[in-house]
């Protein structure tokens, strides 16, 4: 029978102090995208909120159209991640620049057919069953 072996509260906020802080270096870029992502779509509502109803429901059906298809590009660019961390973490910097070049590669591809899914999906919104008057700022 192995004997209990007790974690003192200094040893375990001892080991809590030494990882947090390489937590949170790698944490607070992608809060701070989050935080940007909702930022941007507040300052969206407040510019055309005075404008009424049908101007923040166009924005808002915007907004959606625009998030869904930046998560599609993001979900795709994200399959990087590993590569480039493996590399770095075998000392391949070299490798490393040719994933960074494969990743500038894909984005550049993706950027036409995600811009033309963006506009050739404006054009099928009245399928949503939106308000008439939602539906034509939208496409604008």
């Amino acid at each position: 029978m192995h004997p209990v072996r007790r974690t003192t509260s200094g040893q375990l906020f001892g080991g809590l102090s030494r990882e947090l802080r390489p937590i949170l270096s790698l944490a607070a870029p992608v809060v701070v995208a989050e935080v940007g992502w909702v930022a941007m779509q507040i300052v969206d509502i407040a510019m055309v909120g005075r404008l009424g109803p049908v101007a923040i429901g166009a924005v808002g059906v915007g907004s959606a159209l625009f998030f869904a298809l930046a998560v599609f590009g993001m979900g795709l660019m994200l399959g990087l991640d590993t590569l480039v961390a493996q590399a770095f973490g075998r000392g391949q910097l070299d490798e490393c620049r040719r994933w960074l070049l494969h990743g500038l590669l894909l984005a550049g591809i993706l950027t036409i057919p995600l811009t033309l899914e963006a506009r050739g999906g404006a054009n099928h919104l009245d399928l949503l069953g939106l308000d008439p008057a939602v539906l034509e700022l939208t496409r604008g």
